[in-house]
C-alpha cells in the first residue's frame, strides 16, 4: 500500500497503513490545532496592534479615555504664544490620545467632537506655527479664525467643551483649557457657575496658562485648584530637562501575542515538517 502524497515520486511502500490509522488522526488533529491557534493568535496580533503605541497624552488626568481641547482663540492670544499652542496640539498628537476641540473667544464652537482621531489636530497645527522669520520675530499667516477673534469668555469655551463631551457619552473625559486666563469681568459670575457645574459631572479640568498674568493664574487656581495647572513647557527639552509628554503602558498583550505567534510557528516547522529520506 502506498501512502498519499502530493509528491507521489517520493511515496513509501507501506503494508501495515492500517495500524498507523490512530497516529495519523493525532497528527492530523495536530496541524489542525496548530493551524487554528496561528490563526487565531495572527488575528489577535493585528487587533492588539491598531492600540498599540496609543497613550495618554500627559496633560491629561490618569484615567482619560478621550479629552477635549477648549482653545482660546481671543484678539490677545497671538505671536509668540502660539507656539506653545503648537506643542501643546502636537504633544497630544504624538500620544495618539482621541480627541476634542473647541475654539472660543466670546462665543464657543466646536470643531471636531470628542473621540476624534489625534491625526485630526494636525490640520490645525500649522496655523500656530510661523511661516517665516523677519529680523528674528517669527511672522504668522492668516489663519479662518482672525475675523473670529474677539474678547475672552472662558465660560463659553468650558460650557461648549462639557456639552461635547455629554452628547457623545463620554465616561471619562476631561477638558484642557488652553488660555492666557485674561477673562473678562463680565464672565466672572457664568465662570463660577460653570466650574461648580464641571465639578458635580466629574469631568477634570487641565490648564496650560499661555504666559498669564499672576492674579488670573489665581482666580482660575481658586476655581479649578493649584493642580490642574500644566507646565506649558511639558512638551519641550533642553539639555538639562527631559520631561515626558507622554504616559503610555508597555504594549505588554502585543508583546506576549508575538511570542506566542513566534512560539507556534517555531512548533509548526518542529512538528510538521516533511520527514526527508537519507
Amino acid at each position: 500500500m502506498i501512502v498519499p502524497s502530493l509528491h507521489r515520486r517520493h511515496s513509501v511502500p507501506l503494508a501495515d497503513l492500517s495500524r498507523l490509522r490512530r497516529q495519523a488522526v493525532r497528527s492530523s488533529a495536530v496541524r489542525i490545532g496548530l493551524a487554528l491557534a496561528l490563526a487565531a493568535t495572527f488575528a489577535a496580533l493585528l487587533l492588539t496592534s491598531r492600540t498599540a503605541g496609543a497613550g495618554r497624552a500627559a496633560v491629561f488626568p490618569e484615567g482619560t479615555t478621550t479629552g477635549i481641547v477648549a482653545l482660546d482663540m481671543s484678539a490677545s492670544i497671538s505671536g509668540a504664544i502660539f507656539s506653545r499652542v503648537s506643542t501643546t496640539l502636537r504633544g497630544i498628537v504624538d500620544a495618539n490620545q482621541s480627541i476634542g476641540l473647541v475654539m472660543f473667544s466670546d462665543t464657543a464652537y466646536e470643531l471636531l467632537p470628542p473621540n476624534s482621531p489625534p491625526t485630526a489636530l494636525t490640520a490645525f497645527i500649522p496655523f500656530f506655527q510661523p511661516q517665516r522669520y523677519s529680523g528674528g520675530t517669527p511672522v504668522f499667516g492668516q489663519s479662518p479664525w482672525d475675523m473670529f477673534m474677539g474678547g475672552t469668555r472662558v465660560a463659553s469655551g468650558l460650557t461648549m467643551a462639557e456639552q461635547s463631551l455629554r452628547r457623545a457619552g463620554v465616561k471619562h473625559g476631561a477638558i484642557l483649557l488652553v488660555s492666557d486666563l485674561d477673562d473678562s469681568s463680565a464672565d466672572g459670575p457664568a465662570l463660577e457657575q460653570e466650574a461648580v457645574s464641571l465639578r458635580q459631572e466629574h469631568i477634570p479640568v487641565r490648564i496650560v496658562p499661555l504666559f498669564a498674568a499672576p492674579q488670573d493664574k489665581a482666580l482660575f487656581a481658586a476655581l479649578f485648584g493649584d493642580r490642574s495647572f500644566v507646565d506649558p513647557r511639558v512638551f519641550t527639552h533642553t539639555a538639562t530637562r527631559r520631561t515626558q509628554s507622554i504616559a503610555a503602558p508597555l504594549p505588554w498583550a502585543l508583546l506576549a501575542f508575538g511570542l506566542l505567534l513566534v512560539t507556534l510557528v517555531g512548533a509548526n516547522e518542529r512538528w510538521n515538517a516533511r520527514l526527508e529520506t537519507a
